[in-house]
């Protein structure tokens, strides 16, 4: 039995059996109540085991999340819009799908879980005043949940300054259009951080691409120009604030870039090439390894997938959750 919806929404099922005939699916809860703040502030740290040597034994905690925003707000919207072929099956440069949209295309909680909004400050500084402490009294290093954490950065390390709360390093994962336009305030924060001894990693930014048309069928919303605008920024801010700013592959961040897809031609394939070349990508933004395109099934492109299937009489290779786009039976396709 699964629950769809916060984890709390199970708490009425505990205290009576759930009648399956009363679900209109058998294998899921769907549960409608909001998302409460009040469940989300506290985290016991210290009730963590792992199996050791036939006993359990306490879990060192060395790195933690703190949530200060539920979903994604690029997916906050459905949007219609037009997925190309893959290139590998596409006669015709009409052929495409048409599909319904939230957020990236690829993302799966996206279509599950949308937008829910931002918590309160109050929340966020419970949260953060619970974790455990390293050994110099500051908190541990923590990832900031909230893909558009920048803009309210400096109202949190300003709240951290008067609570008198010690702080190693926050991590972000940002997305590059938000990252940009919020560069102001990103400089405020850096030069708090610098007065508290804290360090910001911007862990990742998913890139995914530096070629426009492979974006688009990502529905990442934006351009390759922004993302390299971003990579532009993100270096000019390592040079005015090299001990508090950090974004490198060699400082630990590790950004998204997909490769190979579907949609891989000539002309994409020159244009990532370029953008890695005259921007030195390979120097400190590309991870060491591209991922390739992995569709869930419950993504937009699990619908996409489904649909060409349909179209052309084929099925895709399955693997686990995922469809294998880039072979169909025993045949390769890319």
């Amino acid at each position: 039995m699964a629950l769809h919806g916060p984890a709390e929404g199970i708490l009425p099922f505990l205290k009576q059996p759930i009648l399956r005939d009363t679900l209109s699916d058998p294998g899921l809860v769907n549960v409608s109540s909001p998302w409460k703040e009040s469940f989300l502030t506290k985290v016991h740290w210290d009730n963590l085991y792992r199996l050791e040597d036939g006993a359990l034994k306490p879990l060192s905690v060395t790195s933690a999340q703190v949530l200060q925003q539920i979903g994604c707000p690029h997916a906050s919207q459905s949007k219609v819009m037009e997925i190309d072929y893959p290139v590998a099956l596409k006669r015709r440069e009409e052929d495409k799908v048409t599909l319904t949209v939230k957020g990236c295309s690829f993302c799966d909680v996206a279509i599950d879980k949308g937008f829910h909004g931002v918590l309160s400050l109050d929340a966020v500084l419970q949260q953060i005043q619970r974790l455990p402490q390293q050994e110099d009294g500051r908190k541990i290093p923590f990832e900031l949940i909230n893909e558009n954490a920048a803009p309210a950065l400096p109202a949190l390390l300003s709240r951290v300054q008067a609570d008198g709360i010690r702080l190693s390093q926050i991590n972000l994962t940002l997305r590059a259009d938000w990252f940009v336009s919020a560069q102001k305030s990103l400089r405020e924060a850096l030069v708090l951080a610098g007065a508290l001894g804290i360090r910001i990693l911007l862990g990742s930014v998913g890139f995914e691409s530096f070629d426009d048309r492979i974006l688009a069928n990502l529905h990442k919303g934006l351009e390759a120009e922004t993302n390299l605008r971003a990579v532009t920024l993100m270096r000019e801010l390592k040079n005015e604030f090299p001990s508090q700013w950090a974004y490198a592959r060699q400082e630990g961040a590790v950004h998204g870039f997909i490769h190979p897809t579907p949609w891989d031609t000539v002309e994409t394939e020159s244009n990532n090439r370029r953008a890695m070349a005259l921007y030195g990508l390979e120097q400190d933004i590309l991870p060491e390894r591209s991922i390739p395109l992995i569709i869930h099934h419950a993504s937009a492109l699990g619908d996409w997938a489904r649909e060409i299937e349909r179209r052309e009489g084929i099925q895709f290779k399955r693997e686990g959750t995922t469809i294998g786009w880039w072979q169909v039976g025993e045949r390769f396709i890319v």
